[in-house]
């Protein structure tokens, strides 16, 4: 039902108001700051507003501020606002579709929505995982993209994440020299997109494997 109400709102200008009071009445919700995560979006001077960067700062006597980096969806500007760690901030709830990944050109990633079949693009700093995250990206991948719809901004796409989990092909491998040790013995091993992982001896060029992307860990055989 939420990912329906995300699509008639980006097809239909006229719903966009009606769609974004139905979200904020139903989904968003005040949080301290302390909790609060690079990448959400936060109303702050009446404006939506995504957390690019957060920093726990403590002070004298036990005390501690939390400052952020906002960026201002409407307007683009950047503010760096200090915050009591007593404070809380509203959250603004985004509702996530599936895409396919495309292509990157430019700074940008090019993705096609899997049942509209409707191309968009996004920055790659929107990305959730950073540029870890994009060296994995392959052709192909699904891709989760998180929407925001406001009476300001209608509904526009905020940040992106790559699933947890996927599955690469070995390049090559470095064999380890020596006797072999006991338990699981690791080597050195190179995927077609260039990323290094440590996989176990027994695995060999060209076999498949699915890799922790968070953690760039081999997982097991695909």
């Amino acid at each position: 039902m939420l990912k329906l109400a995300v699509a008639r709102c980006r097809s239909s200008p006229l719903a966009i108001r009606s769609c974004a009071a139905i979200y904020q009445s139903q989904r968003d919700y005040k949080l301290a700051v302390g909790s609060i995560r690079k990448g959400q979006v936060v109303q702050h001077k009446d404006k939506p507003m995504k957390v690019m960067a957060r920093d726990h700062v403590a002070t004298g006597r036990g005390g501690a501020v939390i400052k952020m980096d906002l960026q201002d969806i409407l307007s683009g500007q950047k503010l760096n606002e200090r915050f009591k760690s007593s404070d809380s901030l509203e959250v603004l709830t985004l509702a996530d579709e599936s895409y396919q990944y495309l292509y990157s050109d430019a700074g940008k990633i090019h993705l096609l929505h899997d049942e509209t079949f409707e191309e968009i693009e996004l920055d790659e700093n929107s990305c959730e995982g950073g540029s870890k995250a994009l060296s994995m990206l392959e052709d192909g991948m699904p891709i989760a993209v998180s929407f925001l719809t406001t009476p300001q901004t209608g509904t526009q796409p905020i940040t992106f994440k790559l699933p947890a989990n996927y599955e690469y092909t070995i390049e090559s491998v470095v064999e380890r020299a020596g006797q072999a040790a006991k338990g699981t013995v690791y080597k050195q091993a190179m995927l077609t997109n260039g990323t290094k992982v440590q996989v176990p001896e027994f695995i060999g060029e060209g076999e498949k494997i699915v890799v922790d992307i968070g953690e760039l860990k081999y997982m097991k055989r695909a």
